[in-house]
């Protein structure tokens, strides 16, 4: 009898590390891709604002559907640091950087600093965790660049 159950067993076995293993390394792959798209769309987003000086509404819908279309929910937040040059009270200069909540018109100089995170994990990351129990990072990066129109 223990002989039936350990050959049921073997091949139980067999299928998952057949079947089962490929399918992980895929969905890791798959995951890997995915963020060097998002990473892309948020490159492409910040070279136009740099390179225009302003945001449209057409252009921050284009940047919303084209994080989101890769099959995570994305939030994204744009942040905009305005350059201000203040006295230092010796006749030179010193330069910082102000917060600012206006991100529709930009000026030269100006930081624009775009943050993109994952709201909840892909299908792909749920069945890792269940069969692998691994808890994948969700998506979460930041990248900037300066206007210089």
């Amino acid at each position: 009898m223990t002989d039936l159950i350990n050959k049921i067993l073997g091949v139980l076995l067999a299928f998952v590390l057949l079947a089962g293993a490929p399918l992980i390394i895929n969905a890791m792959n798959r995951d890997l891709t995915t963020n060097r798209s998002v990473l892309n769309e948020m490159t492409n987003f910040i070279d136009k604002v740099t390179d225009n000086g302003r945001i449209t509404d057409t252009d921050l819908a284009d940047f919303h559907l084209g994080i989101s279309s890769y099959g995570m929910a994305m939030d994204a937040t744009i942040f905009r640091y305005m350059k201000v040059v203040n006295p230092d009270g010796q006749g030179g200069t010193y330069t910082s950087y102000v917060y600012s909540d206006d991100i529709s018109a930009w000026n030269t100089g100006d930081i624009i600093k775009v943050k993109v995170q994952a709201i909840d994990y892909t299908g792909a990351q749920r069945i890792q965790n269940r069969i692998l129990r691994l808890f994948p990072a969700k998506f979460d990066q930041t990248l900037a660049g300066m206007i210089r129109k």
